[in-house]
This record gives C-alpha cells, sequence and structure tokens, in this order.
C-alpha cells in the first residue's frame, strides 16, 4: 500500500474508569476540559475537537482478545475521508481480519468500525471527527497542545503478537516504519511507526504473552508547560513514572505519569515532524537505549531507577 488511509491517532476511548478520578486527573493535572455527557461517559478535550479520551463507566462489550490485557481500551484511527474510511476496511477485510460496524454517530464521530489487531487491542477506524470551535477550548491549566495535522500524539503497545502486528499496521494499513529494534537473533523487540508527520503515532514492543497499553503521548506547545505538570505530580496529584529525559528517535522532551486507568501518559514537548517521502528506516544498535538523557523509571518511592531501555 503507497499511501496510508489512516490519517492519524484520533481519539483513546477507556472502560470502566472512575469518571471523578479522570476528570480530576484530566482538568487539573493534564490541563484538559473534561465534560459529562449525560450517559455516564466523560468527554476529554484537548482542542476543538468534542473528545479525545472518551472515558466510561460501563464495561466493554466486546471479547478479549488472545493473551490480552487491553480488553478496556480501544484507539481510535482517523481517517480523513468516507472514501479512505471504506478503503482501509476494505483492506482490513481483504486481509481476512473480521470487522464489525459501528453503531452509527456518536457525540465524537460521524461514523465508525471496528476490528482487533493480531495483538488483541480493539482498533476503531472513524471518520467525521466532531469539533465545536464555538465552544472554545479553554485549559483550565493555561496548556495549549499539539495536534492537527499530527494527530492527537501517538500510543505505545505492549504486543503480544508484534511481528504480526507490524504486517497488520505496515502492510495491510501502510504506516510507514520509522525505526526498529530487535534482538541478536532478529525478533523484533520494538518499531516506530506513522502515517503522517509526527516522527510516529504508533510504537510497538515485542512482549509475552499479554497485551497491554503502555502510554499515551500528549504533546504541548510550551516547554515550561512540561515542568509545571511535573510540579503537580511532585505536588502529588498524579504519580511520575519516567524522569524527565529526551527521546532519541522523536526528540521529544518528555516525562511520563501514570492515569487512573494504570497506563501511562507521556506529557512532551519538541517533538520533530518528518517528511514521509524523504525518510529512511532507522534500525537502534549499540546500548539499545531509548534516550539521549535521562527518562529513568521512577519508583514507588520517588527514586529513579534504570533508563528505558535497560
Amino acid at each position: 500500500m503507497d499511501a496510508s488511509p489512516v490519517f492519524g491517532l484520533g481519539y483513546v476511548r477507556v472502560w470502566e474508569a472512575d469518571l471523578a478520578l479522570w476528570q480530576q486527573f484530566a482538568e487539573g493535572v493534564l490541563g484538559m476540559m473534561a465534560e459529562h455527557d449525560g450517559e455516564s461517559r466523560l468527554l476529554v478535550r484537548m482542542d476543538d475537537w468534542i473528545g479525545r479520551f472518551i472515558v466510561e463507566e460501563g464495561r466493554a462489550s466486546f471479547a478479549e482478545g488472545p493473551g490480552s490485557l487491553a480488553s478496556n481500551v480501544a484507539i481510535g484511527w482517523e481517517c480523513p475521508s468516507e472514501e479512505a474510511w471504506a478503503s482501509a476496511r476494505r483492506a482490513i477485510e481483504d486481509a481476512g481480519v473480521r470487522t464489525e460496524d459501528g453503531n452509527g454517530p456518536t457525540a465524537w464521530c460521524r461514523d465508525w468500525f471496528a476490528c482487533m489487531d493480531p495483538s488483541g487491542f480493539r482498533c476503531e477506524f472513524f471518520y467525521g471527527g466532531k469539533r465545536d470551535p464555538a465552544s472554545q477550548f479553554v485549559s483550565p491549566r493555561g496548556v495549549t497542545f499539539v495536534t492537527g495535522e499530527q494527530g492527537m500524539g501517538h500510543v505505545l503497545l505492549f504486543a503480544s503478537a508484534s511481528a504480526k502486528s507490524l504486517d497488520f499496521y505496515s502492510r495491510v494499513l501502510g504506516f510507514q516504519v520509522r525505526e526498529a529494534k530487535s534482538a541478536d537473533d532478529g525478533t523484533l523487540r520494538a518499531v516506530f511507526l506513522g502515517p503522517n508527520q509526527r516522527e510516529h503515532s504508533l510504537a510497538l514492543l515485542g512482549t509475552g504473552d499479554t497485551s497491554r497499553l503502555g502510554h499515551v503521548l500528549i504533546e504541548v506547545s510550551d516547554f515550561d508547560a512540561v515542568g509545571r505538570a511535573m510540579d503537580r505530580c511532585v505536588d502529588g496529584l498524579a504519580p511520575m513514572t519516567v524522569s524527565l529525559g529526551r527521546h532519541w528517535n522523536d526528540q521529544m522532551i518528555s516525562f511520563y505519569l501514570r492515569t487512573p486507568s494504570g497506563f501511562d501518559i507521556e506529557y512532551g514537548f519538541g517533538g520533530r515532524k518528518v517528511a514521509a517521502g524523504h525518510w529512511s528506516r532507522g534500525e537502534s544498535g549499540g546500548t539499545g537505549l531509548m534516550s539521549t538523557w535521562g527518562h529513568r523509571k521512577v519508583g514507588p518511592d520517588g527514586r529513579p531507577g534504570l533508563p528505558l531501555g535497560r
């Protein structure tokens, strides 16, 4: 496939969540806006879109994937048009992957369909993301988020079938592989892919028998916003899980914090944009570390430990 029918990451849905805790976290820590929609659901805004995180109280109705701990999340992949959306569905079904119809228009998009990727993650492909510029996004923490042509951000997935997942996203959906990291025996350990100018919209990390969402990257336009969010974590509003550092691949300066649902947010600034037509795939070697400096794992006692990649 020459060009992906997917534009980028559009939203993340979370089930079995405590809406009160999520509202406090989204507004008080991340600097987003959160509104209840009257159906046991919280719509979390970071720009003009109605919802970038869709947080629900009830249990997800879809079946859990094989060897998966990913059954309480769904990754929303945006297609730029109805035609691209239909093309994505044809490509997925031609690859032998079953899809299911969405239930029509939602509060956050015009229409969608869903499938399970090879590692058991639910993917929802949609078009017509709903916006409300008249109800202006105003961050309660004075934060501006980087979205637009780069989508919402990126997701990192610990994937139980990483090689098959790579084939699904790259060959079937046309995501461009930007970097990869392999073990000495050639086994895939990590791969970074993207369909747009964000350095990567998806990272797949090979894991054992289970799959889980590792983190969602959100990018801010001001480095001071990263520091202020770190201060809020130091003050006890949310646990920090990885210290401040800079990744070598997307050059993001960021730290990580834990959400009320157990996965992490990477809170970053300064990620680079790429031109797909001029990109040459890279391969991680040498130390195998994921950052040029920092990004040390933070223990329950608050002390930094080993850097990411060790």
